[in-house]
């Protein structure tokens, strides 16, 4: 319950004798404000001021607005570290991610920042390189640092780094995807899924030739589930790809869009050329597509090409990419809902993976007459 006392001036509340126990609440250097004076100011509790710290949606807007105009006023920055010190909590959440070089990764943090931002979360956040080993050092290091739960992108870390989430009851969330043999709560989508639907359609445009450019496989899952949907896809249907229209960048070192550009002149030109070529990703679609046009080839009337991920440049590019649009911004905000449940002491189930969906442009059309 808030209390009824009526708010003070900025002086008085610095002048008023302070009795209250030692806690994060009243922990500050000498003369800087302290939680109780924003409460006197605000006319609240020092419980609201706490509530309003850790747990904002359980505060009334009305009485969020006062506290913030107090905390404005007072220009109060709470102690952070004597805070997590008395509550024994970091008020962080880790989350390591593959690289920050990639535009789906940048929208998917920037979603689950901003949701747990409204907790009071604040988020760490580091890269493996894609090194399954960099990833969990990373990941220890923060848990060393007292991290409230972790995010991981993907699920392709040594055993021990989940053996040691379960021995200290930290919650965890994976996202983009998971391995088919795994059980980690996961907000992902089913890659596989993803590359029937684009085999599929092509198939449907009466191609029967495929090319593939396509990023590592090493350590990396989700990758490795839609090159196998593709051949399963193509299997069924009684095709196969060439080994030479086959292109996968052998490390992740490789710079992808000069990769993509020449495995696309060595796959048109072995013959018979592909028809059609799906690349792993957009960006590496977008090095086939600028190939395709250094050589004067027609997209897509010599071939189509297809990418994933529906980056914003995928639509603006000429021609237009045909590409599987993941919802990463939703994938963000679910694996945040989902952490801020277990960090509060929730059960909540599992979430659903999330549906892609196909979008087709101007870079694929059917099969080239003869």
């Amino acid at each position: 319950m808030e209390a009824s006392d009526g708010a003070a001036d900025k002086s008085t509340a610095f002048n008023e004798p302070r009795s209250e126990p030692l806690t994060f609440e009243n922990i500050a250097s000498a003369g800087q404000p302290l939680l109780a004076d924003v409460a006197r100011l605000a006319g609240v509790s020092t419980a609201t001021v706490s509530r309003f710290l850790n747990e904002p949606s359980k505060v009334t807007a009305r009485t969020r607005a006062k506290v913030q105009a107090a905390v404005d006023q007072l220009d109060w920055v709470p102690n952070a570290a004597a805070r997590s010190l008395v509550s024994r909590r970091s008020y962080a959440v880790g989350a390591i991610v593959p690289t920050l070089e990639h535009e789906k990764f940048h929208q998917q943090l920037q979603a689950f920042q901003s949701r747990l931002g409204v907790e009071g979360l604040a988020v760490f956040v580091a890269c493996s390189s894609y090194d399954p080993a960099e990833g969990y050092r990373q990941a220890r290091g923060m848990i060393a640092r007292g991290v409230d739960a972790l995010a991981l992108v993907g699920d392709d870390y040594p055993d021990a780094l989940f053996e040691l989430l379960a021995a200290k009851g930290i919650p965890y969330v994976v996202t983009f995807g998971k391995r088919e043999d795994s059980h980690h709560p996961c907000v992902g989508i089913e890659h596989a899924r993803a590359y029937e639907l684009m085999t599929q359609r092509l198939l449907a445009l009466g191609h029967q030739r495929f090319g593939v450019i396509f990023q590592s496989q090493k350590d990396n899952s989700r990758v490795q589930a839609r090159l196998k949907a593709i051949h399963a896809t193509l299997a069924r249907n009684g095709f196969a790809i060439r080994p030479q229209h086959l292109a996968v960048i052998p490390d992740n070192s490789i710079v992808r869009i000069p990769f993509a550009r020449k495995a696309f002149r060595q796959l048109m030109s072995e013959a018979p050329v592909p028809t059609a070529i799906m690349c792993g990703n957009d960006t590496l679609a977008i090095g086939a597509l600028l190939e395709a046009n250094a050589m004067g080839l027609d997209v897509p009337g010599v071939v189509s090409i297809s990418g994933c991920d529906d980056i914003e440049l995928a639509a603006q590019f000429q021609p237009p990419l045909t590409t599987i649009r993941v919802p990463d911004r939703e994938m963000g905000e679910l694996a945040a809902e989902y952490l801020i449940d277990r960090i509060a002491g929730k059960s909540p189930g599992y979430p659903a993976m999330l549906d892609v969906s196909l979008i087709e442009r101007e870079s694929t059309g059917p099969v080239p007459t003869q």
